[in-house]
């Protein structure tokens, strides 16, 4: 039975943090929209993955698929917070559903051109010579190829920075919050530590705030 309850306890969560935000953005304070947003945020982290797989259906593979959450959340968690313009879940579900699938594209199309990129580089190297004879650039896409790998070394600074902190975690936080970001859904993550739904919610909670902190001590 108590698995019959856990949905509406949840809606009434995501209802009351919406109102709340809704009342901070009306009376224009910036630090309790902030506060009410960050909530929400904690909130739609499942449904996040969820939109991303169903609107993909399978055309990105499971890194490429990790890559989109992990983006749709990070856009969530800043630029939609300023944007976002309606006034209930439906809305900001519709939203963040609108989010999940440009991202999506964005990746699919990332990774084509890292892939076309990968071929155009190796057939370059095997044809270095004649291309310089005949006066060709095969590297025309330079400039590209940097900006690519600017991006990709901004992804392993986050996994490092994720392999210095998470294990600096208290108690069972890390654990949730490794078990998040492999996307593994917080019922299932109740289920493995053995504990509710709601203590699991409340651990990935102090765990994000935790890593935020940990975030300033890290780039300091």
């Amino acid at each position: 039975m108590p698995a019959h309850r856990d949905p509406p306890t949840v809606v009434r969560h995501d209802a009351e943090h919406l109102r709340r935000f809704l009342a901070a953005r009306r009376a224009g304070d910036a630090a309790a929209m902030r506060r009410w947003w960050e909530a929400l945020v904690i909130d739609v982290f499942d449904r996040v993955d969820g939109l991303v797989a169903a609107t993909h259906r399978g055309r990105l593979d499971d890194d490429e698929h990790e890559l989109a959450v992990q983006l749709a959340l990070v856009r969530i968690s800043t630029n939609l917070m300023t944007t976002y313009a309606g006034t209930s879940m439906g809305e900001l579900v519709n939203a963040i559903r609108t989010l999940c699938h440009g991202i999506c594209i964005d990746v699919q199309r990332r990774s084509q051109a890292r892939r076309a990129r990968e071929r155009l580089e190796l057939d370059a190297g095997w044809n270095l010579d004649r291309d310089a004879a005949r006066g060709a650039q095969p590297w025309a896409e330079g400039d590209e190829a940097v900006r690519r790998h600017e991006r990709q070394q901004q992804q392993r600074e986050r996994e490092d920075f994720l392999d210095w902190a998470l294990p600096q975690l208290n108690g069972n936080r890390g654990e949730v919050l490794r078990m998040t970001l492999d996307g593994v859904p917080l019922d299932d993550i109740a289920a493995t530590l053995q504990t509710s739904r709601d203590n699991a919610h409340q651990l990935r909670s102090r765990g994000i705030k935790d890593l935020k902190k940990l975030k300033e001590r890290y780039d300091g």
